[in-house]
């Protein structure tokens, strides 16, 4: 197998399994778990919280991890995150533990991406790494796919899910020693000539930020969003959320689509793709043939804006592992901080308003670009 396709198989196998199955199946597993082991609204939260904090130190942690250890060996680390926060999930009896495994599952997000940018600056020629990138980032959607079926038709449940989900992720761990490089391999390459500086990433990282902010409303409220106030039933959510995670697939064409268009025209195509439905959601009532366009819409903006700050991020520094880590820091900050928003508007002005306001963030940062790179713009 030829070394670019190798690791982008590999790379795109690990954002499944780190991102789609170690992170944003909670969402889909949380009645079920609740159920088996009763916490309060409150409780849930804080346990979800756990996540968001250790991809946070994670990627705080990744790039000089992986300058330190190589690509190879931290994505390694991060397979076995996923595999014992996994594991934890699915034996645990208290809520305690239920944190334990989330905040141990969170860290392999938060050191896959990184690692993954670094060896693809070692490996892969400048101008096809935004390809490769966009690629390997489009995984989380393919997880997301993975994790609806496994959870709907495995029988055990949610913990034979994580059982499920946590083979998956310790089998990413051959891939990664096999056709990672290690420490100091072929360090050579850096980051096209003409990417955005690192003395002007300040708009990037602000952008990042607000962008994670809006993009919450979406991948922390959406099922609440859909039963709650759009009036869907349970199963007619979860098929929802498959189709979503399900357009995240498209990101994989971001890179080729840069290319024809420009990577700024995809950034504001993104934020429009992720901000209009919310406003769809806001006014809608019960079931409807225009849901399923709507949130295929939010699943392919979010992974396509998160593929191109990916992009932009490498290009922002001389080590892509920290600039990376740097726009994947702050795009997670800003989920929680907009979690925390929504969740405050969704109270107390509604879903209409809070979807509303959220949607108008998303619109607003598609005026905002975050730098400049040597594609078309």
């Amino acid at each position: 197998m030829k070394p670019t396709v190798a690791l982008a198989i590999s790379g795109f196998a690990l954002i499944a399994v780190t991102y789609g199955l170690a992170r944003f199946a909670w969402g889909l597993m949380l009645p079920d778990i609740t159920r088996d082991i009763p916490f309060t609204p409150r409780v849930a939260g804080i346990i979800a919280a756990c996540s968001f904090v250790a991809y946070c130190l994670a990627s705080l942690g990744a790039a000089p991890l992986t300058q330190r250890i190589g690509p190879r060996y931290t994505a390694c680390v991060a397979s076995l995150c996923a595999t014992l926060g996994l594991v934890l999930l699915a034996i645990a009896t208290a809520p305690w533990l239920l944190a334990a495994g989330l905040f141990i599952a969170g860290l392999s997000a938060g050191l896959a991406s990184p690692a993954l940018a670094a060896a693809v600056s070692r490996v892969i020629s400048p101008d096809k790494q935004p390809q490769i990138n966009t690629l390997i980032n489009a995984g989380t959607g393919a997880g997301i796919i993975l994790s609806v079926p496994i959870l709907m038709l495995l029988p055990g449940g949610w913990r034979a899910a994580c059982v499920a989900f946590a083979v998956c992720a310790l089998a990413c761990l051959y891939p990664a020693l096999r056709y990672l490089p290690g420490r100091g391999e072929d360090d050579s390459r850096a980051p096209a000539a003409g990417g955005v500086q690192l003395r002007k990433r300040g708009r990037l990282l602000t952008v990042a930020f607000i962008s994670g902010v809006a993009s919450a409303a979406w991948w922390s409220f959406g099922p609440d969003v859909l039963r709650q106030h759009v009036k869907v039933d349970a199963q007619a959510a979860s098929m929802l959320w498959l189709v979503s995670g399900g357009a995240g697939i498209v990101g994989a064409f971001t890179g080729p689509l840069a290319d024809r268009i420009g990577l700024n025209r995809v950034y504001r195509i993104s934020q429009l793709c992720m901000g209009v439905p919310l406003l769809a959601l806001a006014f809608g009532e019960g079931f409807s043939p225009w849901l399923i366009p709507a949130v295929a819409l939010c699943g392919a903006g979010y992974i396509t804006l998160s593929g191109v700050l990916l992009v932009y991020g490498a290009a922002a520094s001389e080590v892509p592992a920290a600039g990376v880590a740097a726009v994947f820091l702050l795009l997670a900050a800003g989920q929680v901080a907009g979690a925390m928003l929504f969740g405050a508007a969704y109270a107390g002005l509604g879903a209409t308003t809070g979807l509303t306001l959220f949607c108008a963030l998303s619109l607003l940062m598609a005026l905002l670009l975050p730098g400049r790179t040597t594609t078309k713009s």
